[in-house]
């Protein structure tokens, strides 16, 4: 499901671009949900700790505390595929939009006419962007990183962090393993041990009680998952240890 975030801290305006929203979305035929925030750091909060996942971004700029400009660019790298639409009352804001990277800059008294067509060439990034490569998002104090799912060979529980182990190095983020891994990508991973999730697509090799990456990698398997890992790395391959030639 599509979901789409708007933002701006006067209530009648924030219903006003709700309704425009949903009667624009209609028209598309796509399943959606409207997400709406007061102000940008409740937002932000809900962003960072991945309890919403936007894939449009429909901003006032001019909020109480911190402006939607900076909210753009803090969005721009949290959630960096999510296009950013500008919905404001000045148009005197125009120039310094483009301090952050967004798609369209509406004027609200002219919302009726413009915004259909902005939300409209979001929707068409958002479905390339659907196209390309999909990745994981960590979190490492305030450095975001995009690693993509071609490059992680597992995730492990290292103390209070997860650590991903990727073919270019390892990456931490302060949550855990299984909330690191959004819902979307969680059929690329396998739990092997109480402590590791790997990237099943990147397994070379089942040696005994082990699972072998490139670069001879290895991760343990437990007793407890033993059955299933076996189980899914023969079916992968169509083949049971008891075939015959």
């Amino acid at each position: 499901m599509l979901t789409i975030v708007l933002c701006d801290d006067i209530e009648l305006h924030l219903n006003k671009a709700e309704q425009l929203v949903s009667e624009i979305m209609e028209k598309q035929g796509i399943p959606y949900e409207i997400r709406l925030f007061r102000d940008a750091e409740t937002m932000l909060s809900h962003v960072e700790f991945n309890e919403v996942r936007p894939d449009i971004a429909i901003l006032d700029i001019e909020l109480d505390g911190e402006n939607g400009i900076s909210l753009a660019k803090k969005l721009n790298q949290s959630a960096p595929k999510c296009p950013v639409i500008f919905l404001t009352s000045y148009i005197d804001y125009a120039p310094d939009a483009y301090e952050a990277e967004h798609i369209w800059f509406v004027v609200k008294n002219r919302a009726d006419e413009y915004l259909e067509p902005a939300l409209e060439k979001a929707l068409t990034v958002y479905r390339n962007s659907q196209n390309k490569e999909t990745g994981i998002l960590v979190r490492d104090n305030r450095r975001i990183t995009v690693i993509p799912i071609e490059k992680i060979l597992y995730i492990s529980k290292v103390g209070r962090k997860a650590q991903i182990c990727c073919t270019d190095g390892e990456y931490f983020d302060t949550r855990s393993p299984s909330a690191l891994i959004p819902e979307e990508l969680s059929a690329y991973f396998m739990r092997c041990h109480q402590g590791y999730w790997v990237n099943f697509k990147m397994i070379r090799e089942l040696d005994k009680d082990e699972l072998v990456f490139p670069g001879d990698i290895r991760v343990p398997i437990s007793r407890r998952y033993r059955d299933t890992v076996r189980r899914k790395f023969f079916d992968s391959y169509h083949f049971h240890p008891k075939d015959k030639d």
